[in-house]
């Protein structure tokens, strides 16, 4: 399976370019992290990847060759592509059980409400989250770590090719960490293609990337292992960046 990120550039809404040009190429199953400072464009170039509207994207993304850069973003669900948000939405009236059965439904194959529902357990239990939680509406009064560990059971439930999860490990707790972590190397071990978008390196002591990527203004200006997350914490982005001609 293949990913590719083509000479991708990002405007925002108002004309501003957040992602000066980036390109991957992602050829099997990992977790591909890029690291970044706030604003560095990271962000937004998940966000404009799965298609929000706030966004404006050049360049192409490609699936095993195909080009699916124009396509809907409920069409790249389909193709097996999911993105995990900063802030994922409330749905009143849907509870966590109707959701993440349809889901498990849809993307697994599952034709009985109650093997779903197994799964779904399952996958809750996996993050960390008990089954009570499966009556409560979808992310309504929960806690910022209950939103994102939900998030990823969510995530879970579609059986993604691509996963694109956007800081799944911030406003996350201490105790929750590996929990988020196990929920990340289940993808992997899943067969997705996992990119991981955070700026904290503290993930990194419960998970090893495949790969590292070091995003500065909106450009890669570094990549490597978690030699490079060391790095990072002993220097800082800053010098990272103006180490590799980054500005």
């Amino acid at each position: 399976m293949t990913f590719e990120i083509q000479k991708v550039k990002v405007y925002t809404s108002d004309g501003k370019e957040v992602v000066k040009e980036v390109s991957l190429c992602l050829v099997k199953p990992g977790i591909y992290t890029i690291m970044g400072p706030n604003g560095a464009g990271k962000s937004s170039l998940v966000n404009a990847i799965m298609g929000h509207q706030s966004y404006r994207l050049e360049g192409r993304v490609l699936l095993e060759g195909e080009d699916i850069t124009k396509l809907p973003t409920h069409e790249k669900a389909r193709k097996g592509i999911t993105l995990a948000t900063q802030m994922p939405l409330e749905i009143e009236g849907v509870r966590v059980a109707e959701l993440l059965s349809r889901i498990i439904k849809r993307f697994q194959g599952v034709d009985k409400t109650d093997e779903a529902l197994r799964i779904a357990r399952e996958l809750l239990g996996l993050v960390g989250l008990s089954d009570s939680i499966m009556s409560r509406y979808f992310m309504v009064g929960m806690s910022g770590g209950e939103r994102k560990r939900l998030e990823l059971a969510r995530v879970l439930a579609q059986r993604p090719r691509v996963a694109l999860l956007d800081e799944p490990d911030s406003g996350v707790d201490v105790e929750s960490m590996p929990l988020v972590a196990k929920a990340i190397e289940k993808l992997r071990e899943d067969g997705a293609i996992v990119v991981l978008i955070t700026h904290q390196p503290r993930l990194f002591k419960h998970l090893e990337p495949d790969h590292v990527y070091v995003m500065y203004n909106g450009r890669i200006v570094a990549e490597g292992g978690l030699d490079l997350v060391q790095l990072i914490e002993d220097k800082g982005y800053t010098w990272i960046a103006h180490r590799n001609g980054g500005r």
